[in-house]
């Protein structure tokens, strides 16, 4: 046998030894990883109680959370969006005499436009206001709260174990198929939700429309339509969204004339300046479409408070 049969022989033995090796590797990560998700965390302890399961495939689509009946006193019916039960229940809260300990809130994720401290509760006025927000993870034991808005598998093991003391709080404003939260880890550590599913712990909206005074049939009407040329505009630069949006408004301008601006359409216009969108919006088109990026329960997109009633 000679020197290169030789070689091509341990090559090759070598080889074939290394594939079972990296196939055992990657059995005990396996296992390793199954092993660390079913008992680093703590008992459930005090929190068992308001403790949330997401198990469904669809992940935030099916959040179910028994705990809002603790957290507040009063089950408000489907029909309501919770959010002006919540600022009652929280005022109302907030003036009950109590010798509170100011909490730790950790953030863990992108919060845009959130700043550390008690800047937020401070300047808001918010009735209770003996919490601290920050961003800093280097000891995250120390937090009472994890605000968490981003988690998976690169950052999830920097926070475990999680303390009997510490709540885990998974917040979500975009719709369930833009989680950015790894449910499947995540869903024997989390206590409370807060989404914009009204049966989260506590259910946020991108705004809120309430009854400020009762119409007054003697004032004059208004024409909202009143100048304007044009019937139809929609904005719209995801041209890939799942519930056929698109599609819709294609379908929509066989019976109506629709204009498409951006990266989905043909026609452009700016974002600043006397031709800007908003101006054109204004100005011109008698209705301005809204679409979700996705059909969710109880989902409604933010540009329903922040950019279609500016037009009207």
């Amino acid at each position: 046998m000679d020197f290169v049969h030789i070689c091509h022989f341990v090559l090759t033995s070598t080889l074939h030894h290394a594939y079972k090796l990296v196939g055992l590797l990657c059995v005990l990560s396996v296992c390793t990883v199954c092993w660390m998700y079913y008992n680093l965390s703590y008992k459930s302890g005090q929190f068992s109680n308001r403790q949330t399961y997401i198990t469904n495939s669809c992940r935030w689509n099916e959040l179910l959370n028994g705990s809002r009946e603790i957290v507040w006193p009063k089950t408000v019916d489907e029909t309501d969006d919770r959010i002006q039960v919540q600022i009652r229940f929280m005022e109302r809260y907030g003036s009950l005499p109590a010798n509170r300990t100011v909490k730790q809130i950790l953030g863990v994720g992108r919060f845009v436009g959130v700043r550390e401290g008690q800047y937020h509760f401070v300047n808001d006025r918010c009735p209770i206001q003996e919490c601290i927000i920050t961003f800093d993870d280097t000891n995250p034991h120390l937090a009472e709260v994890l605000l968490i808005s981003e988690m998976s598998y690169f950052n999830w093991l920097h926070f475990l174990p999680r303390l009997p003391h510490q709540l885990w709080i998974a917040q979500h404003w975009e719709s369930a198929v833009h989680d950015r939260i790894d449910t499947w880890l995540v869903r024997r550590y989390i206590n409370w939700t807060i989404s914009y599913r009204r049966d989260s712990t506590v259910a946020i909206s991108y705004g809120k429309y309430a009854r400020t005074k009762t119409a007054n049939s003697s004032e004059p009407e208004v024409d909202y339509s009143a100048g304007k040329t044009k019937d139809v505009a929609w904005i719209v630069s995801n041209c890939d969204a799942k519930n056929d949006r698109l599609e819709y408004a294609h379908e929509l301008a066989k019976h109506i004339d629709v204009d498409i601006y951006g990266k989905c359409g043909s026609l452009s216009c700016n974002w600043s300046g006397p031709e800007s969108c908003h101006n054109l919006l204004v100005r011109d088109y008698r209705f301005f479409l809204a679409f979700e990026n996705s059909n969710c329960k109880d989902y409604i997109t933010e540009k329903l408070y922040h950019a279609a009633f500016q037009y009207v």
